[in-house]
C-alpha cells in the first residue's frame, strides 16, 4: 500500500517537471550555470579585466627587471675598464704597492737639496722580460749611491732579438714597498710604448731622486738599499 502511494507521488512530480519544461520555465541546473558564465555576463567581464591588469603588471615587472640587470652589467663593464687606469693613477700618485711616484713634479731648488749628512742609500736596478717578448733588457749600471734630495740618472738597454719589429711596454716597482712613496721619477720610460725594429737596440734613461722627507720617516731608519725593477711585456694589439 505504501509503495503504491510513493510511486504515485513520484509520477506526479515527473509530470509536473515535464509540463514546466514544455512551458520553457525550467532548465537543468548545469545549463543555468553555463549561461550565467557566458561571454555577456558581468562575472566574465570582471574576470577579463582582472586578467588584463595582471598581464600589464607582469609586463611592467619584466621590463623593470631587464632595465635593472642591463644597468648592472653596463656599470660593471665600465668599472672593469676604468679599474686599470685608476689603479695606475693611484700607484703613480701615492707609491702604493711599490710603484714609484711619477706624477709631474715641480722641482723647488730651495727644498730639493741633498741631505749631505744623511747616510748613503744604495739604489739597485733590475730588468726582466716577459717570456712572450723576444727582447734582451738590462740596466747599464748595477747600482748608484745617493742621499735624500740628490738627483741621479741611470740607463737601461733594450735589444730586439727577433727578425721583425716588436712593440713592448714596461711596468716597474720599488723594493721595499714602503720606500716607493719617497722614490720620485722625473723622467722614465715606464708605460710608454717602445717599438724596436729587427735587431735594434735602444738606451732608455731614468732620472730620479729620493724625497728628502725620507729622512724624517722613522719607518725608513733601517732601509739601506732600494731596488728599482722594470719588466718589459709585449704590447697587446701590436
Amino acid at each position: 500500500m505504501a509503495s503504491r502511494a510513493t510511486a504515485a507521488a513520484a509520477a506526479a512530480v515527473l509530470r509536473g517537471l515535464g509540463a514546466a519544461r514544455r512551458a520553457g520555465g525550467w532548465q537543468a541546473p548545469a545549463a543555468r550555470r553555463w549561461r550565467s558564465l557566458g561571454p555577456g555576463s558581468g562575472q566574465a567581464h570582471s574576470a577579463r579585466i582582472e586578467f588584463e591588469r595582471f598581464n600589464a603588471a607582469a609586463r611592467q615587472r619584466n621590463t623593470s627587471g631587464i632595465l635593472y640587470v642591463s644597468s648592472f652589467v653596463i656599470f660593471f663593464l665600465g668599472a672593469s675598464y676604468a679599474a686599470v687606469p685608476l689603479y695606475r693613477l693611484l700607484c703613480k700618485r701615492t707609491g702604493f704597492m711599490g710603484t714609484p711616484k711619477t706624477e709631474n713634479i715641480v722641482l723647488d731648488p730651495e727644498t730639493l737639496r741633498p741631505l749631505e749628512d744623511h747616510r748613503k742609500l744604495r739604489i739597485k736596478f733590475s730588468g726582466q722580460v716577459s717570456t712572450a717578448l723576444d727582447w734582451s733588457f738590462r740596466p747599464e749600471q748595477r747600482q748608484v749611491t745617493v742621499v735624500p734630495g740628490e738627483t741621479a740618472l741611470a740607463f737601461f738597454k733594450a735589444y730586439n732579438n727577433s727578425d721583425k719589429p716588436v712593440v713592448g711596454v714596461a711596468t716597474y716597482n720599488v723594493i721595499p714597498d714602503q720606500a716607493a712613496q719617497y722614490f720620485n721619477k722625473i723622467q722614465c720610460f715606464c708605460f710608454d710604448i717602445q717599438q724596436l725594429d729587427a735587431k735594434e737596440d735602444i738606451d732608455m734613461p731614468v732620472f730620479f731622486f729620493i724625497d728628502p722627507e725620507f729622512a724624517n720617516d722613522p719607518l725608513m731608519d733601517d732601509i739601506e738599499t732600494i731596488t728599482l725593477s722594470y719588466t718589459f711585456f709585449k704590447s697587446s694589439g701590436h
